[in-house]
């Protein structure tokens, strides 16, 4: 009796899937645009500011103002004042007030304040003269006539006189001139020009001379 051969049933293996390989994908690197950082506060340049030049009007028959630059001679005056430029004009007023200048015929004196200038105006027979011309030595002498009769007004007169040239000589660089001018009641006119470390002032004198 044969041995019956046993039956050969053939295995197989699962078959495992074969995985997908993917391509490797690199990042690609963005670039990112820089600016250059900016500093606070910005400077912006300020535009230049020229001065505005006087506009003068040419046949206007109202005068128009023009500004008179300051006078350098001002900020150089080397006098000391122990009074300001207003308090030597006020005491200017009260120590001319009434006061008449001998001449051939006595005129008040004058005080000005404005339109003033160190500069000789261009007038013919115009003469330079000190302030001891002006206010001479005679002018605040008493008369020995006048003590004996004891006259008071006129030594009051020349004491005022004095106290006028003093209070110009301390206070001030004075400068005098002297011109004709063409007037019916007077011929000639001293102008004296006085120099505080503030400003100007002045006298304006009228005299007659013949």
């Amino acid at each position: 009796m044969e041995t019956p051969t046993p039956e050969v049933v053939p295995t197989t293996e699962p078959i495992q899937p074969i995985p997908e390989v993917q391509p490797e994908v690199k990042p690609t690197p963005v670039e990112i645009p820089t600016t250059s950082p900016v500093t606070l506060p910005i400077e912006i340049p300020t535009p230049e500011v020229l001065p505005i030049a006087p506009i003068l009007v040419i046949d206007n028959p109202i005068p128009v103002p023009v500004p008179v630059p300051s006078n350098p001679e001002v900020h150089n005056c080397k006098l000391a004042s122990s009074l300001t430029l207003a308090e030597f004009t006020k005491q200017l007023f009260a120590a001319t007030k009434d006061l008449l200048y001998p001449s051939e015929s006595d005129f008040p004196i004058e005080v000005l304040s404005k339109g003033l200038n160190t500069k000789m105006p261009p007038i013919k027979g115009i003469e330079v003269r000190s302030l001891e011309r002006v206010f001479p030595s005679f002018l605040w002498q008493v008369d020995p006539d006048d003590q004996q009769t004891g006259n008071a007004e006129r030594a009051t007169i020349a004491d005022r006189w004095k106290a006028l040239y003093n209070l110009i000589k301390q206070n001030s660089i004075a400068t005098a001139w002297h011109y004709p001018v063409k007037q019916n009641r007077y011929t000639h006119e001293q102008v004296v020009t006085m120099l505080h470390p503030q400003g100007l002032v002045g006298l304006r004198i009228k005299l007659v001379e013949t």
